[in-house]
């Protein structure tokens, strides 16, 4: 079976031979490479590795395959380091002068599984290390150099230039090693948490000097879990108290079966010498005698203080040195020792009756850490991180210390939170100790994601081999890879991955093909199996898109089947995204879709239309008016498409829009009603509602905005409902209806169980009629949440109508400076996506902020930006700029000017059916009035205005009106 695997690559070279081609005799030759290549092959075997080739007089060996190891880089090194001291031996036995250079580099192969062939980019990188490296020199890639760290000292060298790679290779000269420490260190924080395993472990230690006998207390938990910064933590605190001895067990070599034991004496110095000397060869008589020596030792020691024996990494012990431990155990039964030993779960497969059965014997498993010990473990760290990198990092790491600690690592450099090298090198080997029928199903489940479920990966597993998943399922929950989850598929058992790391490490060993077809695969079997669920196109269509990036990426052309099928997916999700209002995802969907669907595809034209019409309500008129035109120019007599253009025409033209509504909607509806298409027929009232709504005319806008909701709800178009009925609110916002009548609207809308677009647009009708009632701080309050809302959403325009909303609120409070900073925002966004209707009428209000402020030669600009961007229907507009040219005409004591001004404005306000517009108009027009010592009309005309605030519900305005009216009395 296939397989991507980190691997370590080991190139090594003989330095003078072909010299010593020319000086020996072929035969002669060959038995002095022989000799070398013998000494260098035991060499590396005996370190774990395989020899790949032998090229020459060079040799590639791979440490990785067939089987991975943790430590597979620090293998390499300590490989490598070897030869160097081992060649000049055998080259002096031979009376020749030879040496040797080194190039290890570590990374992501392709190999089968049961073969030593890897290819791939790390084995071509290793040698071109061993070619830049000088006689007797070992360089290192930095990836190598990331998983060996704590264990060598190394000179960086000058980025290389190799053949064959687009940037410099980093590359790192091998100065020192440490023959016995681990290439990362796992303890650089200090602990948090653990209070309760802590006293645990501290009452044993207690329980063994009270009661003069020996204890076993066994401490697992998975790698990186804070293990042995739990022991140390002992450890520190006990002190001078006791007789510490500590000794790891090896994960490879030879004479380690009582190493842990050997290193453990080493500090006593000669008393322990002899005992040493026995663990080392193995010298006593039996086993047993053997036994019985060491627990006198021990037992002997303890006499004098008592003793704590700490054995690390126990799951690598050898069954001798567990049957050592074991006697120690049982028969140390009056003497003060503490057998310490920590583990991963692994210890309990291989040795499932460790510490059973035993009265003197304590086993915990050490579990994640919770959240706010992790923020502990990262404010360690330094604050450096920014919340979402932290966000994330917490996440992925799910509780466990190390892994916490090299995610932020990466966070900090900037890299995306993936999975470091030495954890991938951790989880590697775990997956690959595992039965085959157990890694399939992990490999399996994790192309549905973290939590799969039992059927698919049954499904999946079928097309290797007929397989049973049950057992190995629960053999994967005992050995805690995988925790049952709820499942969403009724009927069906789930499983979620013990942590996300290890669903991503099994999913890396997939080669692309395998991955390929196993995504279609899943996509399929959730099409026939998961009918019910909300989000099945938008899984399946995921899987599909991602089955078409792996197959692209190895064959560069791919099925256009396949790529249809991702895209129907991912359109149909985009649209369920548009009928809930959230633009941000109906974009991502539909802008995958458009670029999986075929070219001449029909449904490519139906992606580019639905995507136009989120792109027009986000305010990205221009990528919209692109799509437009390539959907046009492939469906030209479409309806849909004609309907999306005028629509993208009201926003960005809406002088012509309105003239081209007017002249083409009665035919449209016309031919719309006989094919009875409720959608389309929706989509056309709310073109209707735009050409009332741009005219200023808020009761005829209401009627066919009313009329667009009912059909869009006959349609099943949820997205087109909320749009229509939201606007709608915009009717009663701005239209004849008073304060309670809206109010009362409102109530009855959210009996509709809106979403959360529609729902946005109620906080800004409330607000509003907060506004009407003199409630400012609440007016800001619930605006405020709409804006929040329609942001949430995507809906830039949207956004700016909030902020507009705000500033009429601020207008009325009398605060024009807070008016114009949110008119300015608005502008802002309105600007950025070429919007004309909109934001003419933000320049209006605009202006009227400036005038407020004094700042005479601002609103002029603005009136001017107003005007020119204003469609003629727009009456709204022209009543507010002339309304401030009037104002602006009476402080430069112009009074005919200001008249005529004033009296435009109330013309142009009438033109509508906006009642606070027209109140403002004719107070406007009264404080001209009244200038002019016209009293009587001004009184008239303040009047007037104060019938239409009160007829409107407005208090603020009505408080405005009677002032007037006391001023001029």
């Amino acid at each position: 079976m296939a397989a991507r695997k980190v691997i370590t690559a080991l190139f090594c070279d003989l330095v003078g031979s072909t010299a010593l081609g020319e000086e020996l005799d072929p035969e002669a030759l060959h038995g002095v490479l022989g000799r070398c290549f013998e000494a260098i092959t035991a060499t590396i075997e005996r370190h774990g590795g395989t020899v790949q080739k032998y090229a020459g007089d060079a040799v590639l060996a791979v440490f990785g395959i067939p089987r991975v190891h943790e430590d597979d880089a620090l293998r390499a090194v300590r490989a490598a380091d070897e030869i160097g001291r081992l060649l000049p031996r055998v080259a002096d036995e031979l009376g020749l002068a030879l040496e040797f250079r080194t190039g290890i580099n570590t990374g992501l192969v392709h190999t089968d599984e049961g073969r030593t062939l890897a290819m791939g980019d790390a084995v071509n990188v290793a040698a071109r290390l061993e070619q830049a490296a000088r006689p007797g020199e070992i360089l290192l890639g930095a990836e190598t150099l990331g998983l060996v760290r704590n264990a060598v000292d190394v000179e960086a060298l000058a980025p290389l230039t190799v053949k064959g790679k687009a940037e410099p290779v980093e590359a790192f000269r091998l100065l020192r090693l440490d023959p016995v420490a681990p290439g990362v260190s796992r303890a650089d924080f200090s602990l948090v948490g653990r209070e309760y395993e802590l006293r645990l472990l501290r009452g044993v230690w207690d329980r063994t000097v009270e009661e003069s006998r020996c204890q076993l207390f066994t401490l697992l938990g998975t790698a990186g879990v804070g293990k042995s910064r739990l022991v140390d933590e002992l450890l520190a605190r006990v002190g001078e108290a006791a007789t510490i001895l500590r000794g790891r067990c090896l994960h490879y070599g030879e004479g380690i079966t009582f190493w842990p034991i050997a290193e453990a004496l080493t500090p006593l110095g000669e008393s322990s010498q002899s005992i040493r000397d026995r663990l080392s060869s193995g010298g006593a008589a039996t086993p047993g005698e053997l036994f019985w020596e060491v627990r006198r030792f021990l037992e002997a020691l303890a006499e004098r203080r008592p003793v704590i024996l700490h054995v690390d990494d126990l799951h690598w012990a050898e069954p001798m040195l567990i049957d050592l431990l074991n006697h120690i155990v049982d028969l140390s039964q009056s003497a003060p020792v503490l057998v310490l030993c920590a583990a991963r779960p692994e210890l309990l497969e291989d040795y499932a009756g460790w510490g059973g059965g035993k009265l003197n014997a304590t086993t915990v498993m050490l579990e994640p850490l919770g959240n706010t010990e992790c923020e502990q473990l990262l404010e360690q760290l330094g604050d450096e991180l920014g919340r979402q990198a932290r966000e994330r990092v917490m996440e992925t790491s799910e509780g466990n210390p190390l892994f916490l600690r090299e995610l932020a690592v990466l966070a900090r450099e900037g890299a995306e939170v993936d999975i470091p090298p030495t954890i991938q090198a951790l989880l590697a080997e775990r997956l690959e100790r595992l039965p085959s029928e157990e890694r399939l199903l992990l490999e399996r489940g994790a192309i549905e994601g973290q939590v799969f479920h039992r059927s698919a990966v049954a499904a999946l597993a079928q097309s290797d081999s007929p397989l049973d998943v049950e057992l190995p399922l629960a053999d994967l929950v005992r050995k805690d890879l995988i925790r049952p989850h709820s499942a969403n598929v009724e009927g069906d058992e789930a499983f979620r991955f013990r942590h996300l790391l290890i669903r991503d490490a099994a999913y890396e060993r997939l080669p692309k093909a395998t991955r390929a077809d196993l995504h279609e695969r899943y996509a399929h079997w959730l099409e026939d199996t998961a009918v019910d669920f909300l989000e099945v196109d938008e899984i399946a269509g995921w899987h599909l898109e991602q089955a078409v990036r792996h197959e692209r990426e190895l064959r560069h052309e791919v099925d256009p089947r396949l790529m249809r099928d991702a895209a129907q997916h991912l359109y149909a999700a985009g649209r369920r995204a548009g009928d809930r209002s959230d633009l941000v995802a109906a974009r991502n969907f539909l802008d995958r879709a458009l670029v999986l669907a075929p070219g001449g595809d029909q449904l490519r034209g139906r992606i580019a239309v639905a995507l136009a019409e989120q792109l027009i309500e986000a305010g990205d008129l221009a990528r919209a008016d692109e799509l437009l035109v390539a959907a046009e120019h492939e469906h030209a007599e479409s309806a849909p498409v004609s309907l999306t253009r005028l629509e993208w025409l009201v926003y960005s033209q809406p002088g012509e829009a309105n003239q081209t509504i007017e002249s083409i909607l009665p035919r449209m509806l016309e031919e719309l009603g006989r094919s009875e298409d409720d959608r389309e027929l929706a989509k056309a009232h709310m073109l209707a509602f735009w050409v009332q709504w741009t005219a200023n005319r808020a009761t005829l806008a209401a009627e066919q905005v009313r009329l667009a909701a009912r059909h869009a709800r006959r349609a099943g178009d949820i997205g087109l409902w909320s749009r229509a009925l939201g606007w709608y609110v915009g009717t009663l916002i701005w239209g004849p209806q008073n304060a309670r009548a809206i109010a009362g609207e409102l109530d009855a809308i959210e009996q509709e169980e809106p979403g959360p677009y529609l729902l946005a647009f109620v906080e800004l009708g409330r607000g509003e009629v907060a506004r009407l009632d003199g409630r400012f701080d609440e007016a800001r309050a619930l605006t405020g949440r709409a804006l929040d809302g329609f942001r949430g959403l995507g809906t830039t325009t949207m956004a700016a109508t909030c902020e507009q909303s705000l500033a009429w609120i601020e207008l009325s409070a009398g605060v024009a400076e807070a008016a114009l900073a949110s008119l300015l925002r608005a502008d802002a966004i309105l600007a950025e996506s070429g919007e004309r209707s909109l934001r003419s009428t933000t320049q209006a209000m605009v202006a009227r902020s400036y005038e407020l402020l004094g700042r005479a030669d601002a609103a002029l600009a603005a009136i001017e930006l107003a005007e020119e961007l204003s469609a003629p229907q727009e009456a709204i507009n022209y009543a507010i700029t002339h309304d401030v040219r009037a104002r602006l005409a009476l402080g430069a004591g112009d009074d005919d000017a200001a008249m005529a001004w004033a009296k435009s404005a109330v013309d142009y306000a009438l033109k509508t059916d906006f009642v606070d517009l027209q109140g403002g108009a004719r107070l406007g027009l009264a404080v001209v009035l009244d200038a002019c010592d016209r009293l009587d009309d001004a009184r008239t005309e303040a009047r007037a205005a104060l019938e239409l605030f009160e007829a409107k519900g407005d208090r603020p305005g009505a408080q405005r009106a009677e002032a007037r009216l006391d001023r001029i009395s």
